[in-house]
């Protein structure tokens, strides 16, 4: 599908650091085009069509309690009050939204069932997936946050491909889940148990050949299992990794810059894509400069204080794509990151770039730059620096003008992006500057998300446009207002259709095509281990 972000279309959407479309979300009428012809397809329904079983892609939406969505269904029984018990289904994937109720009890009547994405379930408990090993045809399983532990008989899914756990509370991973044959993504947050093996008693959990490609990702404790494990899996193109150390000696941060050199040093036999994540979280992430090698990575974020910039850094062969977040450095560090000549993207989320000064011929290959600060104040860019710069991203909220950036210095911008929460003021200026540009790029918006837990990283999403500030709150309140009133007539319109074929406003959280947002991140991993339905980090 192409997409825009115009409002004809109706379709926004998020990109990721190579501009590649990851999510995409339709407005309007766009979105209900598009939910009815997918119906009139029989490509996707609800469990609580009477044709049901004809349809390859199902889902349940059923609201909480109290929700204003319950008014926009046909009727308020639940999807397993209209299903026979000797009904087979065709399905291949199945996304449930909301309270899972007695949905439940019907995942193991789709014995063909190759998706089940339960990411935004309510209230799934452990004990509805007890049997969740009979769906042995699964290769893409998601969970979402009400998840606290995996059944030990997950390892019969020796079909399962992906297995998202990034929204559950999983802390401990089961062994069992790293000896899936066939298991090439696994997201999440996690250690290995307090169980003590040797290397190999570990080495006989993986199966004789690992298809593991990402893992993303674990965190390096007392326990050095996945570190030491990593060594043998073969395949992995993308690895996130928090450390954890324990105690002052930090006995884990030696394992931690083994595991990362031979990650890296693997690579150097190939130019595809190899990705590494370091969250150091508590701990100086100096470890790093105990690795003196020649490696290959072609991307690299580092979150966590560096005293310096390490050496391994500035020698990385075929880096195309580096984040640094909360690092501290400053000056001649900064300045040392001009040295990655063919680096494409460069991200930087620091509380002052001020003595970040990027001079004339620095940085020739760089197509998108993205600051995200605290102060106003900018980077020095001078003439002559950033030549095929295409996106410019500065994302501070009390951003107030330019900032002494010129960008009639980048003939080939296309595009600027800001906070959405930046004063009227310094909107109008960029939107001015942008309009006396020979090639009049566009000046985007972005909305600040702020991270579910403490230490993660902020994350911004598409924005319609700027929000209103308190001056124009007046002028605010009637919008909304009319919003409100369109809202409403639409709910009213819904109640009275009795028509199921006919789009529902209240499905705009269905996604047309199976697993969400995961599938755009894997992707660049490789693609041969996705589920062939599974349309995707």
């Amino acid at each position: 599908m192409t997409t825009s972000g115009n409002s004809l279309t109706g379709i926004s959407s998020d990109r990721s650091n190579n501009t590649k479309v990851k999510t995409c979300k339709t407005h309007g009428i766009m979105h209900e085009f598009m939910l009815h012809k997918s119906m009139s397809d029989n490509f996707i329904t609800s469990l609580r069509d009477q044709n049901r079983s004809k349809f390859r892609h199902l889902f349940i939406q059923n609201p909480a309690s109290g929700s204003t969505l319950g008014l926009n269904h046909q009727h308020t029984s639940t999807a397993s009050d209209n299903v026979s018990g000797s009904e087979k289904f065709r399905a291949r994937s199945l996304t449930i939204f909301g309270n899972v109720e007695e949905s439940a009890s019907e995942f193991c009547r789709f014995e063909l069932l190759r998706v089940l994405d339960l990411q935004e379930c309510n209230d799934l408990e452990d004990g509805h997936l007890k049997d969740i090993h009979k769906l042995w045809h699964l290769k893409y399983v998601s969970l979402g946050g009400t998840i606290n532990n995996l059944p030990r008989n997950i390892e019969k899914l020796h079909c399962l491909e992906t297995l998202d756990l990034r929204k559950t509370k999983i802390d401990i991973l089961p062994y069992e889940v790293i000896g899936l044959p066939h298991l090439a993504h696994l997201l999440g947050k996690f250690k290995l148990g307090k169980k003590d093996l040797k290397m190999s008693e570990l080495e006989k959990l993986l199966p004789k050949k690992c298809k593991l490609k990402t893992l993303a990702g674990f965190v390096a404790d007392e326990n050095a299992g996945f570190l030491q494990l990593m060594a043998h899996m073969n395949e992995l193109k993308k690895v996130k990794i928090w450390c954890e150390p324990t105690g002052a000696d930090s006995k884990s941060l030696p394992h931690i810059s083994k595991a990362v050199q031979k990650f890296a040093q693997d690579g150097m036999d190939t130019t595809g894509v190899r990705s590494l994540s370091l969250d150091f979280g508590n701990s100086m992430g100096d470890f790093l400069g105990s690795i003196q090698e020649y490696c290959y990575l072609s991307s690299l974020k580092l979150r966590g204080r560096l005293s310096v910039l390490p050496q391994f850094v500035t020698s990385l062969c075929g880096l195309t794509e580096l984040c640094l977040s909360s690092t501290n450095l400053v000056g001649n560090d900064l300045s040392n990151l001009s040295k990655l000549r063919y680096l494409l993207y460069l991200k930087l989320v620091e509380a002052d770039l001020r003595s970040f000064v990027i001079k004339n011929g620095d940085f020739p290959s760089l197509r998108r730059l993205c600051l995200v600060v605290h102060s106003p104040v900018l980077p020095t860019i001078g003439k002559g620096a950033l030549p095929y710069l295409v996106s410019l991203q500065l994302l501070c909220k009390d951003l107030a003008d330019l900032s002494g950036i010129k960008i009639e210095y980048h003939d080939c911008l296309e595009e600027v992006a800001l906070d959405s929460m930046v004063s009227t003021k310094a909107v109008e200026m960029w939107e001015t500057a942008a309009k006396k540009h020979p090639k009049r790029p566009k000046v985007l918006f972005l909305k600040r998300i702020d991270p579910s837990e403490a230490q993660s990283s902020v994350k911004y999403v598409a924005a319609d446009g700027p929000i209103p500030t308190k001056g124009s709150s007046i002028e605010f309140s009637q919008v909304q207002l009319t919003q409100n009133m369109l809202q409403n007539e639409c709910i009213i319109r819904s109640v009275q259709s009795s028509s199921v074929n006919k789009p529902n406003s209240a499905l705009k959280k269905i996604i047309v095509s199976e697993p969400h947002q995961t599938a755009s991140e894997l992707s660049s991993a490789g693609n041969g281990a996705m589920p062939p339905s599974a349309s995707y980090a």
